[in-house]
């Protein structure tokens, strides 16, 4: 029993680890990884996934971003918007993540939400155009958690968004960019999560 709980720690850590590494080169602070965290594990608590798909999805929240360490700096942290070559480029990081996860079976339980947490819910995302239930759930949950951290968060191009700013914009994309489901249950417990964040 030690032995096993020692290697979920030692996985645990080793994704942390990881994600930190990318955040701070990604000229983010760590917190991200962390608030993406657990933003995604307290909606997948509301919407009453099992304790494996939860695991899975902690994995992939703090790995989602693990193929920019592939992308250079003149691109990843460029001050202005990409331009369309640019952002062709941006767009890599996530079949750079998957690559870097497949040489781990411990990682692989990552991948549903690295692969594909920039599809959306009308098949307007990337990579793979995917749409509806085609997209894994555990991306679905991830994207709205993810989308929402990006708009409240301070980064060195803007100033955060207002709470009710950025739930006006979930809502907005609620059966384009999201999953109808996922927004409505985040809607539920987002404020509590905004006020009690890292």
């Amino acid at each position: 029993m030690k032995l096993s709980d020692d290697l979920l720690q030692g996985n645990t850590e080793l994704m942390a680890v990881l994600g930190s590494a990318i955040a701070k080169r990604d000229s983010d602070t760590n917190s991200h990884n962390y608030r993406v965290t657990i933003y995604a594990i307290r909606l997948a608590e509301a919407l009453k996934l099992n304790p494996f798909d939860i695991h899975r999805l902690i994995a992939g929240a703090f790995l989602h971003d693990v193929g920019k360490i592939g992308i250079s700096d003149n691109i990843l942290l460029k001050p202005d918007k990409l331009t369309a070559e640019e952002f062709a480029i941006m767009r890599t990081h996530v079949l750079l993540g998957v690559e870097i996860i497949a040489h781990s079976a411990w990682l692989m339980g990552a991948r549903e939400v690295v692969e594909y947490h920039h599809e959306k819910y009308d098949g307007s995302g990337y990579l793979q155009g995917l749409k509806g239930d085609e997209i894994p759930f555990n991306a679905r949950i991830f994207a709205v958690v993810d989308v929402f951290d990006a708009l409240t968060s301070r980064r060195p191009y803007k100033a955060p968004m207002e709470f009710n700013d950025a739930m006006a914009i979930l809502h907005r994309d609620r059966g384009r960019h999201f999953d109808p489901i996922v927004v409505d249950a985040f809607n539920v417990i987002a404020r509590d999560l905004h006020q009690t964040r890292v």
